[in-house]
């Protein structure tokens, strides 16, 4: 289901390049965590003239400036990498940022820098280097319109961004977008718990509590759409959960 939601929100490149969501959308990456957790909190104070903040957020310890042109070149240097984040890619913020005396990456990202650009092994580069390469192509447009989904500030939203909230009506999409939920397979567990293989319980716990924390959100009415395929024993369990006549199968 991510990467459909992806592409209606904007940041379908990003999806794309990260092996696992959690990477991006928890903002587990050095890179996401970074632009999730510092530039764009940052942009956002500098915006609301909290300058200390946005300095605090960057990282970056610069002297209290004297003259005017200081003055100047620091504001040149913060409304260049403004600018940027609308109008060029992520590359191009990093560039500005490294480039930039007042300015400052992380180390785990220059450091990533540093790798990406003088890998030459051979085969396929790590995937920490094909991150690397490959955020540097994408518009830093997509890195905003992530962290606005992230913030619920979109009619859609992810299963784990929701716990705790209520909602008159609901509807669960749920299909396997995410290789650590299966709720087929779920579902035909729960009719045979003792079918769970013992290696699989944490699963089973993992499938359990996310599917509560969606189906416990509406106040009114529920809606659960499965876009997997289901067996006849996940039928059942449905029907035995929620009664025959409030469940409708359909083919594509």
């Amino acid at each position: 289901m991510h990467p459909a939601l992806a592409a209606e929100q904007g940041y379908s490149q990003i999806a794309g390049l990260f092996k696992y969501t959690d990477d991006f959308i928890k903002l587990q990456d050095d890179y996401m965590a970074f632009f999730g957790e510092s530039v764009e909190p940052a942009c956002q104070a500098y915006a609301a003239r909290r300058y200390g903040d946005f300095y605090r957020l960057m990282g970056t310890a610069v002297p209290v400036p004297s003259r005017r042109a200081e003055k100047l070149s620091i504001a040149s240097a913060i409304d260049g990498l403004i600018e940027l984040r609308t109008t060029g890619t992520i590359g191009d913020v990093i560039d500005h940022i490294q480039g930039n005396a007042y300015l400052r990456l992380p180390d785990k990202v220059a450091k990533r820098e540093r790798d990406a650009l003088i890998w030459e092994g051979e085969g396929d580069p790590p995937d920490r280097i094909q991150i690397a390469r490959g955020l540097r192509e994408i518009p830093y447009r997509e890195i905003i319109a992530l962290l606005q989904f992230i913030e619920g500030n979109t009619p859609f939203a992810t299963k784990h961004s929701v716990k705790g909230d209520e909602f008159e009506n609901v509807l669960v999409v749920l299909g396997r977008g995410w290789n650590k939920y299966d709720f087929g397979t779920y579902l035909e567990w729960v009719a045979n718990p003792g079918a769970v293989p013992a290696n699989k319980q944490a699963t089973f716990e993992r499938n359990r509590n996310l599917l509560y924390v969606a189906c416990s959100r509406p106040k009114t009415r529920l809606a659960l759409l499965f876009t997997q395929a289901l067996s006849d024993t996940a039928v059942r369990t449905l029907k035995t959960w929620f009664g025959a006549d409030m469940v409708e199968e359909f083919t594509p």
